[in-house]
């Protein structure tokens, strides 16, 4: 049964969106995200299609989804050259990358984004209510997106990341690696 687990569970639809701002390059809070989203990667199931997004003045979809297997390099890449500069508009980049989950035909696969931040917007077009009400839009379809944050530094805008969680019924998780592990049982709690 569990040789054959992997076959018959839903599969996922992952978009990392990762926090490039200028904020970021304080006490190492970019250096703790990206190995996270690098454990995320190792641990990941390799048939589940996985995408990375950042932003920072401007939200970029920097890989678009595609299978672990084939795009795992290119994502470990991409991730690892990441640097923090610039504003941050969390706000937007959560409206963005929702609304590209949105738009993919999965209607049997889970859909989430993981968002590695720390939570402190002070750049986006959109508002805080705007990335809720995205979010809350996605919960009432037959299969909604669910969106992760996952929290960086001590200083991070913990209100602000739990309101966004709590729009996609998930908690805030912090940036360590027993807390990737716990947003892999979420993820693997919605089959």
């Amino acid at each position: 049964i569990q040789e054959s687990w992997s076959f018959v569970k839903k599969q996922a639809d992952v978009m990392l969106l990762i926090d490039v701002s200028g904020s970021m390059a304080e006490d190492g809070k970019l250096e703790q995200a990206k190995q996270a989203a690098l454990f995320f990667l190792e641990e990941m199931e390799i048939t589940n299609r996985v995408g990375l997004a950042i932003f920072s003045n401007e939200v970029e979809v920097r890989i678009g989804l595609d299978i672990l297997e084939t795009n795992k390099e290119l994502l470990s890449g991409h991730i690892n050259a990441l640097r923090a500069e610039g504003g941050t508009a969390l706000f937007d980049g959560i409206v963005n990358v929702v609304d590209v989950m949105n738009n993919i035909d999965a209607d049997e696969r889970i859909r989430a984004v993981i968002v590695l931040s720390d939570g402190e917007d002070t750049g986006s077009t959109s508002t805080l209510d705007d990335a809720v009400q995205v979010i809350a839009a996605s919960y009432d379809s037959v299969n909604p997106v669910i969106v992760i944050p996952v929290a960086y530094g001590a200083n991070a805008d913990i209100r602000t990341l739990d309101r966004i969680a709590s729009a996609s019924n998930t908690t805030r998780q912090s940036g360590d690696a027993a807390s990737i592990q716990r947003v892999l049982e979420i993820l693997s709690s919605f089959f």
